[in-house]
């Protein structure tokens, strides 16, 4: 009778160590880093917890499958992950989990990209009940709905900038980045690359990964701002460290071109396969870069830190490049 409390109890002590270096333990990517560090020993200790009730084994092990079936279509291999997914999420929204309402929506707007748009009419109704809770990545998540438009929402500025506004002033560096996209590209206010690089540089300097690519590439390219490729490879190392694809891949580019930083082609190769690995949307960083000829062995070098970069952070492996980008000796 005491299994269930002893296993939540451990499963507490594991979710506590992997959100120990991490400033919000209820933001996305904490939440998706503590899931992503989870064996399948911890996720079939979740269960019993998760079915009796409890909200945060639920919401865990909801995106632990959501994170598992994202892994699938990366390898082009069907599951029923993402079904069950949904399923465990949605009992924690259903019992109050506000990070739960916010990723439901999120998988609920994903599952337009592959034709299904039956949740879009509950994505504002699971916004506006985790708002409620004061949970701001989902204010910021509403907001990028209006700016951008789709499933069911019809761009309006005049409801996503004030959002964005009011998110970023109560802490949420993802709203940065949305406003610096703003900014840039003159959504609902004048294009202004300088205050664009602002709020980027607001975002990044909070840890937003995407404020730090985006950041990075400005100052690499001596946009609205003073050209500093040493920065930008700082900018781009601290978002390809949070595992974000693009930085990873432009930090892979800057390495090759021996810009901002040494050439070092092994070091290109080992970020470009990370960018690989984690991309999405059907971009793949070897396929735009050009790195000069390598050895079999420097090929092997570069597989195998990637891979070991990637069993650190909690990612699945890679294996050595079907070719690589240039001949090898």
């Amino acid at each position: 009778m005491y299994k269930p409390v002893f296993l939540l109890l451990a499963l507490c002590l594991l979710v506590g160590r992997a959100f120990a270096q991490l400033n919000n333990p209820d933001s996305p990517d904490a939440l998706r880093s503590a899931a992503r560090a989870l064996t399948v020993g911890d996720l079939l200790g979740l269960a019993e917890p998760a079915s009796e009730g409890n909200t945060h084994s639920q919401l865990l092990l909801g995106l632990s499958l959501q994170l598992i079936s994202q892994r699938d279509q990366h390898g082009a291999k069907e599951s029923g992950a993402s079904g069950l997914a949904a399923y465990w999420l949605r009992q924690a929204a259903d019992n109050g989990s506000a990070p739960a309402q916010y990723f439901l929506a999120e998988l609920d707007i994903k599952r337009v990209g592959v034709g299904d748009t039956g949740g879009c009419s509950e994505v504002s109704t699971l916004l506006d009940k985790a708002i409620a809770q004061q949970y701001l990545p989902a204010m910021t998540a509403l907001g990028q709905r209006y700016l951008q438009g789709g499933c069911g929402f019809k761009v309006d500025d005049s409801l996503a900038l004030p959002l964005l506004r009011k998110a970023s002033a109560a802490g949420d560096a993802e709203a940065n980045y949305w406003l610096g996209v703003s900014y840039e590209k003159g959504l609902g206010v004048r294009a202004d690359q300088p205050e664009a690089n602002a709020w980027f540089r607001k975002g990044a300097e909070m840890g937003d990964a995407a404020c730090q690519n985006a950041l990075g590439i400005n100052v690499a390219e001596g946009n609205g701002t003073r050209k500093n490729e040493t920065e930008a490879v700082e900018w781009f190392r601290k978002g390809a460290e949070q595992g974000n694809y693009e930085a990873a891949c432009n930090l892979a580019i800057h390495y090759q071109l021996g810009q901002g930083i040494a050439s070092d082609n092994v070091l290109a190769l080992m970020w470009g396969l990370i960018s690989d690995r984690n991309a999405s949307g059907g971009y793949y960083c070897l396929d735009h870069i050009e790195i000069p000829k390598l050895t079999k062995e420097q090929v092997a070098e570069a597989t195998q830190r990637a891979n070991a970069w990637l069993t650190a952070h909690h990612y699945p492996t890679t294996p050595p490049p079907k070719y690589t980008p240039a001949e090898t000796q």
